[in-house]
């Protein structure tokens, strides 16, 4: 059965600006952000967060990425919970332009199998359990996976909905490039970094004064996808 593909959903540009910070800072960030003006709270439970990250082989988006380059964009299934259990990922292409963010969002009706023995036969159909050809769903020509990123998300969102706050923790990086199949044996782990990351919407970019005067904010460029790759090349040599 040859299925439609599923409809993009683009989400809308926003200002995303990050800190890394030390894990023991956790409980300094939260009550600043729950004593902040702006009315903080934390519209749901923590979740575990994994993104699978493709690239091409010359490793563009990470060069992009690690120049700074003004457009740029990342390749990344993701799902939420056990890592093993990445049932109808969503596809997503987080891009850049300047200092606005944005999303691409595409539903999957796969599964990625964790057992196989390589990349080729581990997205399979979630109905069919058919082999699913992803050169028909990636952009990049000769995309492959390049590693796989887990960690675990708090978040806050201010009273009126206008500002977001999430803090992720217990980061982990598998490396997926030297391996032929999915890797989820060897992995880095930092469980003592901390990244905070606020993200608004442009018109209401004043708002950053007010959570500024609480919060031990500095705006610094890090890259989840970067620290990763960057801490797996020595095994690459």
């Amino acid at each position: 059965m040859t299925r439609s593909p599923s409809k993009e959903t683009p989400t809308p540009k926003r200002i995303e600006l990050k800190d890394l910070l030390r894990l023991r800072d956790l409980q300094t960030i939260e009550a600043a952000l729950l004593s902040s003006s702006l009315g903080f709270r934390t519209p749901f439970p923590p979740r575990q967060i994994n993104s699978l990250y493709f690239d091409s082989n010359d490793f563009r988006a990470l060069e992009d990425s690690l120049s700074g380059a003004s457009i740029r964009k990342k390749v990344r299934f993701r799902w939420y919970g056990r890592t093993e259990c990445s049932s109808t990922p969503t596809l997503e292409f987080k891009c850049k332009q300047g200092h606005l963010s944005w999303k691409i969002l595409q539903k999957t009706k796969f599964f990625i199998d964790f057992n196989t023995t390589t990349w080729d036969a581990a997205f399979l159909d979630d109905e069919e359990k058919t082999i699913v050809d992803l050169s028909k769903t990636l952009p990049l020509s000769n995309a492959r996976p390049t590693t796989l990123v887990s960690y675990s998300r708090r978040y806050f969102e201010s009273g009126d909905g206008r500002v977001r706050v999430t803090l992720d923790e217990d980061l982990t990086f598998r490396d997926q490039t030297i391996y032929s199949g999915p890797n989820l044996l060897f992995s880095r782990h930092h469980p003592e970094k901390l990244v905070v990351e606020i993200k608004v919407a442009e018109k209401d970019s004043t708002l950053l004064h007010d959570l500024y005067k609480t919060l031990p904010f500095i705006p610094r460029r890090f890259s989840k996808y970067c620290e990763s790759l960057l801490g797996h090349m020595p095994r690459w040599i």
